[in-house]
C-alpha cells in the first residue's frame, strides 16, 4: 500500500504546475517599493519583500521541474535546487549573493533578473500561461525620495 501511494505521489500532474504558476507568478505590491525601501534603509520591510519574491520564484521553479517541495521553509535548499534541471543559470549562487553582506542596488537588480528569467522559463515550457500583465507589474517602481514615508 505504501509503495502504491508513493508511486502516485511521484506523478506530478501538469494541472498542478499550471495552478502553481497562476498562484505564484505575481509579485506583491510592496515589490514596487523595493528601491524606495533600499534608499531609506528600511531593511526589515525590504527583506520581507525580497524573501516573498524569492519564495515565489522557488515555488515556480519547483513547479516547472515537476518537483514537490520537500519542506515548506525550503530546508535543504542547496541540495533541492541543485537537483532542478530547469532554472536560471547559476541560480543558487546569485540568490546567495543577494543576501551575503549588505544589500545593495546590484542585489536588487540581480533578483529582478532572476524573476525575469523565471518568467521566460515558464513561457518556454507553458506558452499557454499569459504572463504579460504580471511581467509589466513586476517592472513597476515606486518613486524614491528621502523625504517620503510611503
Amino acid at each position: 500500500m505504501a509503495k502504491d501511494l508513493r508511486r502516485q505521489m511521484d506523478l506530478y500532474p501538469s494541472a498542478l504546475t499550471i495552478h502553481l504558476i497562476n498562484e505564484y507568478k505575481e509579485v506583491t505590491n510592496r515589490w514596487h517599493s523595493r528601491y524606495a525601501l533600499l534608499e531609506r534603509n528600511d531593511w526589515y520591510m525590504l527583506q520581507q519583500v525580497l524573501f516573498s519574491v524569492e519564495r515565489n520564484i522557488l515555488i515556480l521553479l519547483f513547479a516547472l521541474n515537476k518537483q514537490f517541495i520537500q519542506h515548506p521553509g525550503f530546508k535543504w535548499l542547496e541540495k533541492s535546487v541543485n537537483e532542478l534541471e530547469v532554472k536560471p543559470v547559476d541560480f543558487l549562487q546569485r540568490l546567495e549573493k543577494i543576501h551575503i553582506g549588505q544589500l545593495t542596488m546590484e542585489g536588487l537588480q540581480e533578483l529582478e533578473k532572476l524573476l525575469e528569467e523565471t518568467y521566460r522559463l515558464i513561457e518556454r515550457e507553458y506558452p499557454e500561461v499569459d504572463l504579460n500583465e504580471v511581467k509589466q507589474k513586476s517592472k513597476l517602481i515606486r518613486p524614491t525620495s528621502n523625504n517620503s514615508f510611503n
